[in-house]
């Protein structure tokens, strides 16, 4: 992951270190950060396509979020790039919010609905709007990765029903799982944005019947053992991933930068 993939000569930096390691065709993806608009052009010279931005801290300092600032920036020069801006949507405002009341109510960091209350439906819902309204703005093409509140669904549709170019994909681990069925200390299961209800995972299913939802993804992002703190069980303090690669079965790869 390190150096983020912003510009070309960290792009140039990991072609280098894959010689003699690859077997299968594969593609990079950039990233958006702040105060890089002018490297977009290297990334796609380079040969990329589309570039990753995150709305709320990424967990990794080397890829720091952007806001609408940054987005009014960087999104008209990936429209004149014909590039495709990937989005976590997540704003901070909700996540920070939740995370407030959480520490006044004492909750137990053991218990995943402590997790999952820390990164609330809103979240996804207030970042995707806004997307739509950039999208709308400036004619760029946008894709949110991992959707996994099914109330930001009637956002999507409307909008690509409005012919804005947005896409979504949503991943294996939201269509399978279930917040019900997760145990206390069960820290396998933490990714960002979370796993939610039985009801939010039977409307996802239902958006990718519909083709709201146009791809099914790994979302693949692994992490050593000790990261994820089994031992301790601690939903706040684990690594947020799932290491699902070995799992899907065709589509398109969603990875984190």
């Amino acid at each position: 992951c390190i150096p983020a993939t912003v510009n070309a000569a960290a792009a140039e930096l990991k072609r280098a270190s894959l010689s003699g390691q690859m077997h299968v065709n594969v593609a990079f993806w950039g990233g958006v950060v702040p105060g890089n608009t002018q490297e977009l052009k290297g990334l796609r010279d380079f040969g990329i396509s589309g570039a990753k931005c995150f709305l709320c801290p990424s967990g990794v300092d080397e890829f720091p979020h952007v806001g609408r600032a940054e987005l009014d920036e960087a999104m008209p020069q990936l429209r004149a790039l014909d590039m495709t801006l990937l989005v976590h949507a997540e704003v901070p405002g909700p996540l920070e919010a939740a995370e407030a009341a959480l520490r006044t109510s004492a909750a137990d960091p053991h218990k995943y609905d402590t997790y999952l209350r820390s990164r609330p439906p809103a979240a996804e819902d207030q970042a995707i709007a806004l997307i739509i309204e950039l999208a709308r703005k400036y004619h760029t093409r946008c894709h949110i990765v991992h959707l996994s509140s099914a109330s930001a669904l009637p956002l999507i549709e409307a909008a690509q029903a409005d012919g804005v170019a947005i896409t979504a994909e949503t991943c294996l681990h939201y269509l399978t799982f279930a917040a019900e069925d997760i145990g206390e200390g069960a820290t396998q299961y933490k990714c960002a944005p979370p796993i939610r209800g039985r009801e939010n995972r039977e409307q996802l299913w239902r958006g990718l019947e519909r083709g709201t939802i146009s791809m099914v993804v790994s979302d693949h992002s692994p992490c050593t053992p000790a990261l994820k703190r089994l031992e301790e069980g601690d939903f706040m303090g684990a690594w947020g991933d799932i290491s699902s690669l070995q799992t899907r079965n065709g589509g398109a790869l969603g990875a984190d930068l």
